[in-house]
């Protein structure tokens, strides 16, 4: 089954253009062969000084972590210097970890690769992104097209706020032209010694304690998410500002819970931050997020406030929305789709063919192992909706710069695949399946999918090889 998944991923592209942005598929740790995964440092192609150990034990543990960690880095490399660039090009990474006890060893890896000003990033612990759980890790990327440079303007590392450090080897913020590109956040205080984890509502302002009442019970299990998200919003607010920019600014915000049951307090006091036009959103559970036991992690999007062009929000066409979200934020051509998923018009997840409209059908035989598949059902409901987001603005799916599919079993994604291949045909965006626990804040939810768009002038298309 591994064998078929990784045919499947190869019908998609590694790369695609789109307006002054590259948009990277999520890259596995391979061989030179691009077939199979790298299982130690002496798989990859030109191994880093330092990369592995002295002792033939350590290597056993740590050489497959390693060994893709450094062979996805040499992919980026590849990928970008056909298009003239080169890792200083890179803007945002997502580093989707199979076990997030092994991030030390990618970032010592990093560390040689990017010395300099290194991408800013989000870590996840997450499930599978193999049937044969073979892989580590997946990594996906955007990065700044070197043609774009002399007009759009060249990328640059601008800290964020003077207080707080970056926990890991990453950069807070990186701007590229009039857009921000914020590593993931997490409730810890970086700006005291021991960087110390935000545990409750004695660890904020008083300002943040929006939904304490003063009962033990009902602050003992509100008030840790809670506060965790008040601290990263205003930690996220304070890197804006210092970056030229502001929460009023946010084009899209992807949202990784540790525990789906914390979506509603997460989503109070997501409320308050972002009252009026609110951005794209995308709410998924993790396996395990940040360190120290954070429950939240958050990684927004930005415009600049001396950005030529405008922020244009766009709201469900019924008006209600199943959270305070946008459904489609535009900036410059540049569109986030929120989180998609694939529920039937009474908000429940599609579970039978009768269920799904005929414009979801495609090529779909009734009676059809597929179409007995709830992932495959659901997923071709949310790539409706993504449809649906993009009608708004007079365009389809041509205009899909990458793809994220999370699944809650990775091996749907064989059955859901043909699905996506017919609704895209030739216009291929670049794709990220990971399996998840929870793909969204709805019970039985098996797929949800988000998308970058780009709406300016020319559509998203891979290289020329």
């Amino acid at each position: 089954m591994a064998t078929r998944f990784m045919q499947a991923l190869r019908r998609w592209p590694a790369c695609v253009g789109a307006g002054p942005l590259l948009f990277f598929s999520g890259q596995r740790g391979l061989r030179a062969d691009g077939e199979t995964l790298c299982t130690r440092f002496e798989d990859v192609t030109r191994v880093e000084p330092g990369s592995n150990s002295n002792f033939a034990w350590v290597n056993r543990i740590e050489g497959p972590v390693g060994a893709q960690a450094s062979a996805i880095y040499q992919r980026y490399r590849t990928l970008l210097a056909s298009d003239g660039g080169g890792l200083e090009h890179l803007l945002r990474f997502h580093i989707y970890q199979r076990d997030k006890r092994y991030f030390p060893v990618f970032d010592r890896v990093r560390r040689r690769h990017e010395p300099n000003a290194p991408t800013p990033s989000t870590a996840l612990g997450v499930g599978r992104f193999d049937p044969d759980d073979a892989a580590c890790m997946c990594v996906d990327a955007i990065a700044l097209k070197p043609s774009a440079e002399q007009y759009f303007g060249a990328r640059r590392a601008l800290g964020g706020a003077d207080q707080q450090s970056a926990a890991a080897s990453y950069s807070h913020v990186v701007g590229a032209g009039p857009l921000r590109f914020i590593a993931g956040q997490i409730p810890i205080d970086t700006s005291k010694p021991g960087a110390p984890l935000i545990r409750g509502y004695d660890d904020i302002p008083e300002e943040g304690r929006i939904l304490r009442v003063g009962r033990s019970h009902e602050d003992a299990r509100n008030g840790p998410i809670a506060a965790q998200t008040w601290f990263t919003y205003d930690l996220i607010r304070q890197h804006l500002e210092h970056s030229g920019s502001s929460l009023a600014q946010v084009l899209n915000l992807t949202v990784y819970l540790q525990d789906m049951r914390d979506f509603p307090s997460f989503h109070r006091v997501h409320e308050r931050f972002f009252p009026h036009e609110p951005p794209a959103l995308t709410v998924i559970a993790a396996g395990e997020v940040g360190h120290k036991g954070t429950l939240i992690e958050i990684e927004p999007t930005a415009l600049a406030h001396d950005a030529p062009f405008a922020r244009r929000a766009l709201a469900s066409p019924s008006g209600l929305a199943p959270a305070q979200m946008s459904v489609l934020v535009e900036a410059g051509g540049l569109a986030f789709i929120s989180g998609m998923l694939g529920l039937s018009d009474d908000g429940e997840p599609v579970t039978t063919y009768a269920q799904l409209p005929a414009r979801c059908r495609r090529g779909l035989k009734k009676g059809s192992v597929a179409a007995a598949n709830c992932a495959v059902l659901q997923g071709l409901m949310a790539l409706a909706r993504v449809e649906q987001a993009l009608s708004m603005t007079d365009a389809t799916l041509v205009r899909i710069a990458h793809l994220t599919v999370y699944l809650s079993d990775i091996r749907d994604f064989l059955a859901l695949e043909p699905s996506l291949m017919r609704a895209f045909g030739d216009s291929r965006p670049a794709l990220t399946v990971v399996e998840v626990p929870a793909p969204g804040p709805v019970i039985g939810a098996r797929v949800s999918m988000t998308a970058i768009a780009w709406l300016g002038a020319g559509a998203p298309a891979a290289p020329s090889p």
